[in-house]
């Protein structure tokens, strides 16, 4: 347990010196985040997107956007990385399922992107996978300790809500899934498991394991049965550094039957690991929402 306790807020290992490159967003962001306090959320609209109905298909790509966003619970603004699939705004009432993906320690709402995401769902929304939208946040004090952070409920209460309101997505549990990596994959364990009703879907890749968590499992299994749960991911690297509390993790979720998919391959905690299964990730999540 003090090996656990040790690690819990680790993270991620910083980004290599080079990185793939990433698709570019549009609507860079309007500056850095500040201590301002503002009295209630404000919100940069959400961009209209108008491309011409005879030129739209599936083999279309899709849009990139970066938001600046201002929390009234964190008291500054951060940026999110929005990916919008190909004929979004084209298809009438068509509510589109979410998947909110957490960069780690030393990242930016960019990551993601970085890896490859919006080229790879392009690729598997072209090949026949329901289109679907991805939101990035960007965790601005990504070292923070995470007991005092804010930022896992600036997601739920706030960026949540915001993106249901002003994008064409579906509002149902099923529809939304939650994943990241290293400390974003705590964090998508974190909420995923403390916002039961929210997500269908949860996602940890090379997970930093933050306190608490693993007995979330037990007092959940209290009152729900397996079935219950939503559907659960996990991976990681041979070599991954963090392997002690992702594998105790995982132990919990079989000591106490909760269903879920655990994945062990070559390779360690780094850029490098995440890039090359991106795709596994992505087709992961929609095949979700088939």
């Amino acid at each position: 347990m003090l090996v656990l306790l040790a690690l819990v807020t680790a993270g991620c290992a910083l980004l290599p010196a080079t990185q793939p490159a990433a698709r570019t967003p549009t609507g860079a962001p309007t500056a850095a985040a500040t201590l301002t306090r503002t009295p209630v959320p404000t919100f940069t609209p959400a961009p209209t997107l108008t491309p011409s109905p005879t030129s739209c298909s599936r083999s279309t790509p899709g849009q990139v956007t970066r938001e600046t966003f201002d929390s009234a619970l964190l008291g500054f603004d951060y940026t999110v990385s929005i990916y919008t699939p190909p004929c979004y705004g084209l298809e009438e009432e068509r509510e589109y399922p979410v998947l909110y993906l957490l960069h780690g320690q030393s990242m930016d709402d960019t990551f993601w992107l970085s890896l490859g995401a919006a080229e790879t769902a392009d690729r598997l929304i072209a090949g026949g996978a329901p289109p679907f939208l991805m939101v990035m946040p960007r965790e601005f004090y990504n070292y923070e300790a995470v007991p005092g952070s804010l930022f896992g409920d600036s997601v739920v209460q706030e960026l949540i809500p915001w993106v249901e309101e002003n994008y064409s997505v579906c509002a149902r549990r099923d529809c939304r899934a939650i994943g990241g990596v290293s400390r974003g994959g705590g964090w998508a364990v974190r909420l995923g498991l403390r916002n039961f009703d929210i997500f269908g879907a949860i996602g940890a890749h090379s997970m930093s394991l933050m306190p608490g968590d693993w007995w979330q499992v037990r007092e959940l299994r209290r009152v729900h049965e397996p079935a219950d749960f939503p559907r659960i991911y996990m991976d990681r690297g041979e070599d991954d550094y963090l392997y002690k509390d992702i594998d105790f993790f995982e132990k919990t979720l079989r000591d106490y039957e909760v269903p879920h998919e655990f994945h062990l391959r070559e390779g360690a905690h780094s850029t490098e690991y995440w890039q090359a299964h991106v795709e596994e990730y992505l087709t992961w999540y929609a095949e979700g929402w088939e």
